[in-house]
């Protein structure tokens, strides 16, 4: 006969630890979405908080209920879960690292930036590291029947089939997933649409983009980008996608945006037009883009135009977006004065992978409130030769 052994303190508190946290990261995920913020979310990123945040609830309350048992198969549980989320962690880590590398020395050095950057992941791998060894002391194994007549071999040969049935559930489940979440096809962007092609101020602006490809659960990574922000309510409905913009069309306004899916971007589109006057002789002219061809080697790419009037400049602004197949982001900064009436900026392209596409323009207004803009400029990197 197995021995049960009294429930160890620790034990008791992780499952607590466990219960706590499954129920908590529920209620996050329904604050969350009760907030603002998902509006700049696509529906592809919402359903991924959604199923990691279940299956996260289902395995900490599993935990939580097998701790409180003493089952054994919950201790194995409990390993695996640390030992994956100490690799998960220490990748994480560096790889954040690796992102603020180019973080001048200054802001290193500051205590906010050690605390946030080392002590912080340093301390949570500490406790990741404690847990597990605790896990291993011979009174906690000897509670979940570990080295007892009702330990891991004992429970093989006693529960053949129930172990075939669990195996045989987890197979399906592994089966459904790989289906479910494996892309069906190459994405592409069959076709783009705008709604009303021609707005008018307070009208709402609603752009379809029809998409193939995808996994059946998750969809397209599919978005709306412009300079700055992801915009737009993303609903789906079979392959086409719509966004609607958060806030209705102005008068005299212009942008410029792209539809991301996948590893896949549209050709730019642009909403309103820049209304110019010929009060001013306002141009921007001789855009140079140094190197012309840039690699994953290049570390930034200067971008110099020459932007004249015959009243003064009061904004030169550079617009940039870039996309992979992991994402993308975009930004959008006023560009420094040289002198000789030019003016430039840097594309930063560290971290940058061959395939990235890049996008940018540059506008600029005159104290009259005339408005200039480029076409907008392309290019993609490559590896180096």
């Amino acid at each position: 006969m197995m021995i049960f052994s009294k429930r160890p303190l620790g034990v008791t508190v992780l499952a607590i630890l466990a219960f706590i946290g499954a129920i908590a990261g529920i209620a996050y995920l329904i604050t969350f979405i009760s907030s603002s913020w998902p509006i700049q979310l696509t529906q592809y990123f919402m359903r991924i908080m959604w199923i990691r945040a279940i299956i996260m609830a289902i395995l900490l309350l599993s935990l939580a209920y097998g701790f409180f048992k003493g089952l054994l198969w919950s201790w194995f549980l409990g390993v695996i879960m640390l030992t994956i989320g100490i690799i998960l962690h220490v990748h994480g880590t560096l790889t954040f690292l690796g992102t603020l590398s180019s973080y001048p020395d200054q802001l290193k050095n500051s205590m906010p930036y050690i605390i946030a950057v080392y002590i912080i992941p340093f301390l949570i791998l500490v406790i990741y590291g404690l847990i597990l060894f605790y896990l291993t002391k011979p009174h906690v194994k000897t509670y979940f029947g570990i080295g007892q007549p009702g330990d891991i071999t004992s429970t093989v040969k006693e529960s053949k089939r129930t172990l075939v049935f669990i195996a045989a559930v987890l197979v399906i489940i592994a089966g459904i997933c790989i289906w479910g979440f494996t892309p069906s096809g190459d994405i592409d962007i069959i076709s783009v649409s705008q709604k009303p092609e021609n707005p008018q101020p307070g009208d709402t602006i609603t752009v379809i983009a029809e998409i193939s490809g995808g996994s059946p659960f998750l969809g397209v990574s599919a978005s709306l980008r412009y300079p700055g922000i992801i915009d737009g309510v993303t609903s789906k409905d079979d392959n086409k996608y719509s966004f609607t913009f958060l806030y209705p069309f102005k008068d005299s306004t212009e942008k410029w945006y792209v539809i991301s899916a996948g590893d896949k971007t549209s050709e730019v589109f642009e909403i309103g037009r820049v209304e110019k006057s010929n009060i001013t002789s306002l141009s921007i002219t001789e855009v140079i883009q140094t190197p012309g061809k840039p690699t994953t080697a290049t570390s930034s790419v200067e971008i110099s135009a020459k932007v004249t009037s015959n009243v003064t400049i009061s904004k030169v602004t550079f617009e940039d977006m870039h996309f992979t197949e992991g994402g993308g982001g975009s930004g959008s900064s006023s560009m420094r004065s040289r002198g000789n009436d030019t003016y430039e900026d840097i594309i930063r392209l560290d971290y940058y992978e061959s395939g990235t596409r890049v996008f940018y323009r540059i506008k600029a207004v005159d104290e009259s409130g005339n408005t200039a803009v480029t076409p907008v400029y392309t290019f993609t990197l490559t590896d180096p030769v």
